[in-house]
């Protein structure tokens, strides 16, 4: 009688195993803070970096174009971004870094685009001993960052046309 209850156990540990590493579909929540750290440029990939590099106002510590990224360096709280709403930062002991990571993509109708995830890595310091604590992000710096490289792209897409425009000869 022993040996079935056995049986039985490694069974179901066996079926309920297998279980637990199936992927689990993500809260909307989750795909939603995914999302919001996204967004899909119509522009090429070099016209995004470039734009990306003008919005970029902080220390760079890693970049790399072929890969598609650029990450800053640490950003001490008080010297970082505000909201309009705020005198001071809401954490006095902390500090930051922006990661960027690019993709190159296509449209359906074949039209070059470029994919911008920014995540905004934000690090409370209690002491010198403690581990720090990881805080989310409000996401108001990303959603800046990603209105400032879109106004950079329609500047450089202007002065393009403008220069064309100016090559062209008047009658």
């Amino acid at each position: 009688m022993s040996h079935v209850r056995l049986l039985i156990l490694i069974s179901l540990i066996f079926h309920s195993g297998c279980a637990l590493f199936e992927k689990q579909p993500e809260s909307p929540d989750k795909i939603i803070q995914n999302s919001s750290h996204q967004k899909i440029f119509l522009a090429n990939y070099d016209q995004v970096w470039r734009a990306a590099h003008s919005a970029i106002q902080y220390t760079i510590a890693v970049e790399n174009q072929d890969y598609g990224i650029i990450e800053t360096e640490y950003i001490k709280g008080v010297d970082g971004w505000l909201p309009p709403d705020q005198s001071k930062p809401r954490y006095s002991g902390s500090r930051y870094k922006i990661h960027f990571v690019f993709a190159r993509g296509k449209t359906t109708d074949g039209r070059e685009s470029t994919r911008l995830t920014i995540e905004k890595k934000v690090e409370l310091l209690k002491d010198f001993i403690s581990e720090p604590q990881m805080i989310p992000s409000d996401g108001l710096e990303e959603q800046v960052l990603f209105y400032r490289i879109g106004r950079e792209i329609l500047v450089q897409e202007a002065l393009r046309k403008a220069a064309e425009n100016s090559d062209t000869p008047s009658f």
